[in-house]
């Protein structure tokens, strides 16, 4: 058989389900880190948000992060294709199991620079952008990944990335 989290991160929901019947979802893989983690790199889009939501209904927790130091949220905002809503609900829950919308991995950075480098408009990811400037204490938009970028710098550089910054520069003056 498989290991879960091959499983996980390249089979439809329902051959996990099936492959996870006797399994504890919630113990951390060899590595550290969580099968929530393996199921978000999924890239079937619909996988992707089913396996994870079927996870977190099943208690599994967040894990380390993965070599290259990404979290769940860098992992679930750092995909190719996006349904936004199914996003937002995902980061959402993972926030609220304890995911830290500052995490920092040296290769992509703050988490919010995965939001930046999606390829939609401003207005098609303003409910992941509220989700971020909604939550307690100071949100980090300046920490560089080992490349030097940050969210601002990012929005900086991306002119369709506009209002974005404008919301982000207002935010920084607000909280200095």
């Amino acid at each position: 058989m498989e290991a879960l989290d091959l499983i996980a991160s390249m089979k439809p929901t329902e051959e996990l389900v099936a492959a996870a019947a006797d399994a504890d979802v919630t113990a951390p893989l060899p590595d550290g880190t969580s099968l929530l983690l393996a199921a978000l790199t999924n890239t079937d889009l619909g996988a992707r948000y089913a396996s994870a939501q079927w996870l977190l209904d099943r208690g599994c927790p967040l894990g380390a992060p993965n070599a290259e130091g990404l979290t769940e949220l860098h992992v679930l905002l750092g995909q190719v294709k996006h349904d936004i809503p199914a996003a937002r609900a995902i980061a959402e829950q993972l926030i609220a199991i304890g995911a830290d919308v500052n995490a920092v991995s040296p290769v992509s950075g703050l988490v919010f620079c995965d939001v930046l480098w999606m390829k939609h408009t401003d207005e098609d990811l303003e409910p992941l952008y509220a989700l971020w400037f909604d939550q307690p204490g100071v949100l980090d938009l300046e920490t560089p990944a080992d490349n030097g970028r940050t969210p601002l710098g990012i929005a900086r550089a991306l002119p369709y990335r506009a209002s974005i910054l404008e919301r982000m520069e207002r935010y920084l003056a607000e909280t200095t």
